[in-house]
């Protein structure tokens, strides 16, 4: 019983990482216009993340889905193992207030 509150406890840990909420000094663009932002973005400065560590020429590419969502593509050149790396997403919008 002990090793099944355990696990319950680390999955609860692991899906609390995974909300998102907005920072209390950051305001959200209102009204936002999706269509200002589609398309391909270029990388100019960056602070790494998980993704884009040790990678160059990065962008992000991002277009409608057929759900309403967002399709984001983000694309780096991996010079050490000579290849581009690539990381598929999808982001959808939240009713205001439920972050």
């Amino acid at each position: 019983m002990q090793i099944k509150s355990v696990f319950m406890f680390l999955g609860m840990f692991l899906l609390n990482g995974c909300s998102v909420k907005v920072p209390k000094d950051i305001t959200p663009v209102k009204p936002f216009d999706l269509s200002h932002y589609l398309g391909d973005w270029y990388e100019i400065a960056r602070i790494d993340n998980r993704f884009e560590k040790g990678l160059s020429k990065v962008t992000a590419n991002y277009s409608l889905r057929d759900d309403g969502g967002v399709k984001v593509i983000n694309r780096g050149w991996d010079a050490s193992n000579n290849k581009w790396k690539e990381s598929t997403g999808k982001a959808y919008f939240v009713k205001e207030g439920a972050i």
